[in-house]
């Protein structure tokens, strides 16, 4: 598996070609990719039964990501991990499986730059 590297210049250049909502997407789906594969990793080299994988879905105002725990021979759903808004890029903590809850936690920019802060179990997303 390759490691997607992100560019600091091609995050500040992507506004240029594409519109806002796509930008959030894109670096969304780079976040997940980088965080798959470094779970993935970890859980093979500490020998765990399992591990958790990302996933998203766009709505209409947010890109829903979900988390899963993948065994070997079975996926089970855990729920939403995060909210993400198309149009601003502001990541929220879920409130529900419909809704986010109030209050901008991070920026899905800052989270692509350090994809080190994303752990497992969302603890980022609490206000501290």
């Amino acid at each position: 598996m390759s490691n997607l590297y992100i560019h600091p210049s091609h995050i500040s250049n992507i506004m240029t070609f594409c519109a806002p909502h796509l930008k959030a997407e894109y670096l969304t789906e780079c976040l997940l990719e980088v965080v798959n594969n470094r779970w993935k990793v970890d859980a093979i080299e500490s020998g765990r039964r399992f591990y958790h994988k990302l996933t998203y879905k766009v709505g209409r105002k947010y890109i829903k990501v979900m988390d899963s725990n993948v065994y070997a021979d079975e996926i089970q759903s855990n729920g939403v991990f995060m909210f993400v808004d198309k149009e601003t890029g502001a990541c929220y903590k879920p409130a529900s499986w419909a809704a986010p809850a109030k209050g901008i936690r991070f920026y899905i920019e800052s989270l692509a730059d350090n994809p080190e802060i994303v752990d497992p179990y969302g603890s980022f997303l609490y206000i501290r």
